[in-house]
């Protein structure tokens, strides 16, 4: 480790390992195989937030390391980098959610409470309106429910994913011979 750099390792047979077997594109724009990726992911997620990363890949089995090593580099800053596209349209389709979410609930707790106040006002006295004015009030809160918790609680998960991504897609990867 060295200056703030967190080193994820890992020791394969075949470069092949690191790749989704079913995957039958060439090294660059290949997709990592799945137990690749979230064991990279895993050992990201427990590092500090701050700090680069860099993939040590030690292999027991490569022709042409040099080449191994170029095309490895490339495939996997080019699937992190990808990665980084789908997590900000993710995130961009959740803010955008949230955004008409919000809009339809203060349009709706608009007409809740001009209904409510209507029925106190027209009808000061009525217990049984009383207890529809008082339902109103409650469910125009409970329609801003989801917009809270978006813009509370599901966007951080989401803009810290996708900055582990780009931290990630951005790691150095040295690939060496056992």
């Amino acid at each position: 480790m060295g200056n703030n750099e967190h080193i994820i390792k890992l020791q394969l047979s075949t470069v092949e390992q690191l790749f989704n077997s079913l995957d039958p594109s060439p090294f660059v724009g290949r997709d990592l195989d799945p137990a690749a990726e979230d064991f990279i992911l895993s050992w990201a997620q427990e590092h500090p937030s701050q700090g680069a990363f860099k993939l040590h890949i030690t292999v027991a089995e490569v022709a042409d390391i040099d080449r191994a090593q170029l095309r490895v580099s490339d495939a996997v800053q080019s699937y992190f980098t990808a990665s980084v596209g789908r997590a900000s349209q993710e995130f961009s389709r959740l803010m955008r959610r949230g955004r008409f979410s919000l809009l339809v609930g203060l349009l709706f707790l608009v007409v809740c409470f001009g209904a409510s106040d209507a029925l106190q006002h027209y009808f000061p006295q009525s217990k049984p309106l009383d207890f529809v004015s008082e339902g109103l009030l409650i469910v125009c809160w409970v329609a801003m429910w989801q917009p809270l918790q978006i813009f509370l609680y599901e966007w951080w998960p989401l803009f810290r994913h996708k900055q582990l991504l780009q931290r990630l897609a951005e790691m150095p990867v040295e690939v060496v011979k056992r």
